[in-house]
Order: C-alpha cells, then structure tokens, then sequence
C-alpha cells in the first residue's frame, strides 16, 4: 500500500512540472523549448523548427525540414526574431500565429508571454 502511494506521488510531481505545447490549425503555444525545437537563421530566411508530428495538427504545412519561416516582407521582421530569441533564453511561454492564407506555414505572428 505504501508503496503505490508513493508511486503515485512520484508520478503526480514528475508531470506536474512539465510544460506541454499545444498546435492547432494556425497556431502553437507553451514554453519555448517544448512548442518548437530550434531557430534557424540563413542567409535568406529565418525559421523555426518544430517537433515531429506536429505538421499533423496544422491546417498548413510545415517545409521538409518540419519548420516554419517568419514573414520577412513584415514590417517588425526585426522584432519578431528578437522576440524569438527572448523567449528562447528566458524559456518563456510563447505563442505563434501562422498566415491562414497561405498553404505554406508562415509566422505572421510573434507573442512572448512575460506573466502567465
């Protein structure tokens, strides 16, 4: 009987502290390091990485690479990167809006969540 009490217990405090990333049709959310796994900058772009499987949960698609580029023609492109990075270094939670007119997934926009 112990036993399974403290089993239990330890399962509660183990998921307790997880953060889960939610996607959905044009839009993923949660803590930075759960919701996409890298940012990429080349020459030409910036994108960011998600998981795998989460192509699946979306109304567009991710590239090959199962990243998505942000909208360099947006007048706070600047921002937007910035603001990616903020929440990278500071595992804050984050929210990410995709073009819905657009086949390709595409971030029109960038919202870092500082009080949750």
């Amino acid at each position: 009987m112990k036993f399974s009490t403290l089993a239990i217990s330890a399962l509660f405090i183990t998921f307790a502290g997880q953060a889960t990333a939610s996607c959905d049709k044009y839009s993923c959310e949660g803590v930075s390091n759960v919701v996409f796994s890298s940012v990429v900058a080349n020459t030409t772009q910036v994108k960011v990485k998600f998981p795998q499987g989460t192509n699946a949960t979306l109304a567009c698609n991710l590239d090959q690479e199962e990243a998505a580029a942000l909208n360099k023609t947006s007048e706070n492109y600047r921002n937007m990167q910035s603001m990616l990075l903020t929440a990278v270094a500071a595992n804050l939670p984050v929210k990410l809006t995709f073009n819905q007119a657009s086949a390709n997934c595409q971030i029109d926009e960038v919202e870092v969540k500082v009080v949750e």
